[in-house]
Order: structure tokens, then C-alpha cells, then sequence
């Protein structure tokens, strides 16, 4: 939409609010807050569990994992409101399911007395691979994120595609070393959970790049 400024009758374009970066970003900040209070109802309130450091790490590294999955899914959202059916689908399911299983990492981590997150700038020292935190296992880069931003209609479909299938198959191994490795119960549970969701989103994100083919 566009209007015209009557004192310097300049065109002002309006953005509709899913291209509005303000909206954007509100977004992902109701999603973030939206997930620690999801936690509180899904997490249980017993006193501190048995947890060794790779309970610990999976937890606060994937929390910011997942952080930027619902990032990428309200900017793919944003981009291409009309675009590929499927894909919509995948974004609002990683948006809403991805927002409340940060709140529930958050509940466990209270339970373990550990921080909410990953306070430092290494990742993954807990899988004896101690990488930078934004070059974290699947992670976007700050360029393609931004590439994402600026793309529209099928070549925003087939760059969220692609960057999610990365993204997923990097939580991927992160879920299967805790699966193996981590000590408490409902982590090594909730790294399970994660394992089948994202294979089954990577077979829909394939299938996805398919059709666009």
C-alpha cells in the first residue's frame, strides 16, 4: 500500500505487518516469553534430579537452537505468507512446538540448578566438540538469515527449505550424542522426542523442495 505525504508529496509505502521487521521481531520475543511460561506447565517441580554436564550442555544449546528455527519461521512466514502450503504448515508447527519445548528445557534446567542458557561463546563442549556458539552444529549464518529477510514468494520457500533441512539435520546429532550420553531420564526422553519430530520435518522439507523443483 502506498499514501502520499501531503506536506512533501512524497510516496510513503506502508508494509503490510508480516513484512513490518518491528512486527518480526515482536514475534519472536511473544514466542520467546510464550515458551517459559509453557515450561512451567510442562516441566515437573521436583527438587534438583541427577544430571551430568551433558544433560546440562544439550539443554542450554539447544534452547538457543531452537530459538533461531522459530526466528527463521516467523522471517520464512514474513516472506512468503502465500507461499508453499506445506512449507507454511512446517514454519507454524516449528514456531509454536519449537517455542514450547524451549519453555520446557528452561523448566529442567531450573530443576538442575543450572543456567537457562548457554552463557559463554563455545557450544557442544559437552559433545567434546567445543565450537563457537554461532557456529553451532545446523546453525544459519547472519548472512543467510538476512538472505532469508530479503527474499520473496518461491525463492523464500526454497532458501527456508533448505537452511531448516541444515538446521535440523545439526539438532539432529545433537539429540542422537544426548540420547546416548546424557544421565537424566526425561532429558534422554526429550532428546528422543526431538530425534522423530525433525526426521519427520526433514522428510517434509524434502518433499517440499521437490514440488518447487
Amino acid at each position: 500500500m502506498v499514501i502520499v505525504n501531503t506536506e512533501t508529496d512524497q510516496d510513503i509505502e506502508l508494509l503490510p505487518w508480516w513484512k513490518n521487521p518491528l512486527n518480526i521481531i515482536l514475534m519472536a520475543i511473544v514466542a520467546m516469553l510464550a515458551a517459559g511460561s509453557i515450561g512451567f506447565s510442562i516441566g515437573r517441580s521436583d527438587s534438583v534430579a541427577a544430571h551430568n554436564k551433558v544433560d546440562t550442555g544439550f539443554l542450554q544449546d539447544m534452547r538457543i537452537h531452537h530459538e533461531q528455527a522459530v526466528t527463521m519461521s516467523v522471517v520464512y512466514l514474513g516472506a512468503s505468507p502465500k507461499g508453499n502450503l506445506l512449507l507454511n504448515m512446517i514454519a507454524k508447527e516449528i514456531m509454536f512446538t519449537q517455542s514450547a519445548e524451549g519453555g520446557r528445557m528452561v523448566q529442567m534446567l531450573r530443576m538442575f540448578g543450572e543456567a537457562e542458557t548457554n552463557e559463554s561463546d563455545i557450544a557442544m563442549s559437552w559433545m567434546g566438540m567445543p565450537t563457537p556458539l554461532e557456529e553451532m552444529m545446523g546453525m544459519a549464518s547472519s548472512d543467510e538469515m538476512n538472505t532469508l529477510y530479503k527474499s520473496r514468494g518461491a525463492e523464500a520457500d526454497r532458501i527456508f527449505a533448505t537452511l531448516m533441512i541444515a538446521h535440523h539435520k545439526g539438532g539432529l546429532h545433537m539429540a542422537e550424542y544426548a540420547k546416548s550420553n546424557a544421565k537424566n531420564k526425561e532429558v534422554i526422553a526429550f532428546a528422543d522426542s526431538i530425534i522423530h519430530s525433525q526426521e519427520s520435518e526433514i522428510f517434509e522439507l524434502k518433499k517440499a523442495l521437490t514440488q518447487l523443483s
